[in-house]
């Protein structure tokens, strides 16, 4: 079984509108969430099928799309999945 990241470099990307396009039928399939900010594309695997994953590494090869394992936000946290937690008391 392949895993996938979560974090990804866009950087270098050869054909964005085909990842993107990609991205929001699975989202709308109810697979994923994803956020793009700049060049990092975020990614919460909800209900991917192997297949899916498969799919997903191949095209993010083919189009220079890296991982980023390492990759840390503006604020030192690298576990930020970009959902709000709401329920947090102040």
């Amino acid at each position: 079984m392949n895993e996938l990241g979560t974090i990804w470099n866009l950087d270098e990307c050869i054909d964005r509108r085909l990842i993107t396009t990609k991205l929001k039928q699975l989202e709308k399939d109810g697979k994923i969430d994803f956020k793009v900010s700049g060049d990092i594309l975020k990614i919460e695997d909800i209900d991917l099928e192997d297949s899916d994953i498969d799919t997903l590494i191949k095209l993010f090869e083919d189009n220079d799309v890296f991982e980023e394992p390492d990759y840390e936000d503006e604020f030192g946290e690298s576990d930020d999945d970009g959902f709000a937690d709401y329920d947090d008391e102040y």
